[in-house]
């Protein structure tokens, strides 16, 4: 009995020898048709290092590559939860995330993060819109339970500029805009502002589907005209796109 015990010991600590030193590129051949099924837009190009302390450099859809390097803590993982901080890098880009996560919860947040207006672009241009100026975004905080979002915090600020649209010979001159990243409803909303006061509301619902009410003190800032008999505080365009 004691001779089964001790090489049952002997296997699972070299079996966990093997899975802490493993190299990241290993794991990865591993889950790669997975990843690739549930997020066909995304295209990984390197992977490197060991699972508790990598990186990678990866591309989603039309954005610029960005550089990915990770550590994860270990020390947790044998009462079920893990620990990791990841730090994106690119052209036009940056971010630091921190995530604690069980079989059934993750809490993750992101301390800072810098978009530059050609980041923005890429997708933004589209849809007619071309920004000018710099988006960075901090203290945001999001929290599922079994898969679904329940909890959601931050602010973002832009540092204003033009914005150029599709079929406008004049571009618009806009201040610096604040938004504040909330949850409510069973929805992830942005509400962007201007001296306090709400300009633009954009929702995402669970389907993947973005409302955005663009109220009538954003046209009055924007130096265009609003229909008659509206308000400051009404909504005088709703948008409506499936963007995941």
């Amino acid at each position: 009995m004691k001779i089964s015990a001790y090489l049952s010991i002997a296997v699972i600590a070299f079996l966990g020898f093997l899975i802490a030193f493993a190299p990241a590129s290993v794991l990865w051949s591993v889950i790669e048709k997975d990843v690739s099924r549930a997020v066909p837009d995304l295209k990984v190009m390197s992977v490197g290092g060991s699972i508790w302390s990598g990186k990678t450099e990866i591309q989603f859809r039309q954005f610029p590559s960005s550089r990915l390097s990770w550590t994860i803590s270990p020390l947790n993982i044998l009462s079920g939860t893990g620990s990791i901080r990841i730090i994106a890098e690119g052209n036009g880009h940056s971010m630091e995330l921190e995530a604690d996560a069980t079989p059934s919860e993750v809490d993750m947040k992101i301390p800072n993060g810098n978009l530059s207006s050609d980041y923005i672009n890429r997708v933004s241009e589209q849809y007619g819109l071309i920004f000018a100026g710099n988006l960075s975004f901090n203290e945001v905080f999001m929290a599922t339970r079994e898969a679904k979002l329940v909890d959601a915090t931050g602010f973002a600020h832009w540092t204003g500029g033009r914005v150029f649209v599709a079929g406008q010979s004049q571009p618009l001159d806009l201040p610096p805009l604040n938004g504040e990243l909330l949850f409510a409803d069973q929805l992830l909303v942005l509400n962007v502002t201007y001296q306090q006061l709400s300009m633009i509301k954009i929702s995402l619902n669970e389907q993947g589907w973005a409302t955005i009410a663009i109220k009538g003190r954003f046209f009055d800032i924007a130096d265009l005209p609003r229909p008659d008999s509206t308000n400051p505080d009404e909504t005088i365009l709703l948008l409506e796109e499936k963007i995941l």
